[in-house]
């Protein structure tokens, strides 16, 4: 079976060799990298561990940046990788919503670049709010004329801390959807049990252009989590991922398999969903 990661992360060469020297702006950066504890990888030890595990796609995600430099920089590195291993990444393209115009300006150059959509955006280490609409507006309006998706980092409300974990909750998430019901979003970590909440006829209705992925999914549920957020929400909203290299291919790999064992829309999770969100397959493939 085909498998799309539909959530990775790479970093440019300077902060991946030297993580410690970035800039102190950077404070949630250095919280999570500068030490050392987490792993990033180069585009070729990426591939031959997709490779290895019959990834087949990875979409491409930077990290949000606080600083301008620091987005364009991550940036070019993920427009180039694509750019040179055709068919195997998918970039998406980060800037900061606080810095307005700038903001603006650098997101559309990348998506003119072959970016398929914007984010991770991340509200509290790139210090904006989610629900200005002066502030998030452009954006929206951006993604909406070039139809791609909006990447949202969404945390549970509930369960254990860890470096990253940030105030956007579903009651957050669900009032920024209702706010812009004409944009495409993608929420990480299972929405922060968002799906859930779809059961809700006024909830499903508002969230029908939301999709769910599964990032970092051993750390944070057990893998029934794929079975029962699809029978919440739709077999055809959940997107399989990763948030590689935090976790080893092996492990989310296994965990999904285990959680979608047996169920008709493990297909559609894996790869089908993405291919179609992604435009690599017409929307009404079978």
């Amino acid at each position: 079976m085909k498998v799309i990661d539909a959530h990775t992360h790479m970093f440019p060469d300077p902060v991946r060799e030297n993580p410690s020297g970035v800039d102190e702006r950077e404070a949630v950066f250095r919280l999570m990298f500068a030490g050392g504890g987490q792993r990033m990888v180069s585009p070729r030890e990426m591939l031959a561990e997709m490779d290895s595990a019959g990834v087949e796609t990875a979409v491409l995600c930077p990290f949000p940046w606080m600083t301008l430099p620091y987005c364009m920089a991550n940036n070019d590195v993920l427009l180039e990788t694509a750019r040179s291993y055709p068919g195997r990444f998918l970039p998406f393209a980060i800037t900061n919503p606080r810095l307005g115009s700038r903001a603006v300006k650098e997101a559309r150059r990348c998506l003119e670049a072959g970016a398929r959509g914007l984010g991770e955006l991340h509200a509290q280490p790139q210090g904006f709010d989610l629900l200005d609409r002066e502030v998030m507006g452009p954006l929206v309006r951006l993604a909406v004329e070039y139809d791609v998706p909006l990447l949202i980092h969404v945390n549970e409300p509930v369960g254990h801390a860890y470096p990253g974990k940030g105030p956007v909750t579903p009651e957050v998430i669900y009032r920024f959807v209702c706010e812009f019901p004409e944009v495409k979003i993608i929420l990480p970590h299972w929405g922060g049990g968002l799906p859930f909440y779809e059961m809700m006829p006024e909830v499903a209705r508002a969230c029908a252009r939301v999709w769910y992925d599964s990032a970092a999914s051993p750390y944070l549920y057990r893998p029934q989590i794929y079975r029962l957020a699809a029978a919440a929400a739709g077999g055809g909203k959940i997107l399989f991922a990763t948030d590689y290299p935090l976790l080893p291919y092996q492990r989310t790999l296994a965990d999904a398999r285990q959680g979608l064992e047996g169920d008709p829309v493990e297909e559609a999770v894996m790869w089908r969903n993405a291919a179609r969100l992604f435009g690599l397959i017409p929307p009404d493939q079978a």
